[in-house]
């Protein structure tokens, strides 16, 4: 078991008992952190997975055509959340701006329904 670990059969028999147990935890740590990084290589090619298809979906029966993404996803989450919110920002300007149309051309229809009635 000791071998297993990466720790030599030297180290087995002629050193501290303690090293022993710091190779059985540093060899689990290290199984953890392969696990974490399989499941975070799994996940994103899911989102590539479901991106291309959603794509395709939208190509098809939609009016609008969509391309798939020009970059990879970005591993680090700070990147994502900075394009979402920057996202965000740009949808909420959008509408402000529709709302602003929409009252403007209100503004102009309850105006001209005054001028009608005064007259």
């Amino acid at each position: 078991m000791a071998i297993t670990y990466g720790m030599s059969v030297k180290e087995f028999w002629e050193d501290s008992p303690d090293l022993f147990w710091a190779y059985r935890f540093s060899y689990y740590k290290k199984k953890l952190e392969e696990q974490e990084i399989f499941n975070h290589n799994a996940w994103l090619q899911g989102m590539y997975i479901c991106e291309s298809i959603h794509v395709a979906l939208c190509n098809c029966f939609g009016n609008k055509k969509m391309e798939y993404s020009k970059k990879p996803y970005s591993s680090t989450s700070n990147n994502l959340e900075e394009e979402r919110l920057n996202e965000q920002e740009l949808l909420v300007a959008k509408i402000k701006n529709r709302v602003l149309q929409v009252q403007a051309i209100k503004g102009k229809e309850e105006s001209s329904t005054t001028k009608t009635r005064d007259s």
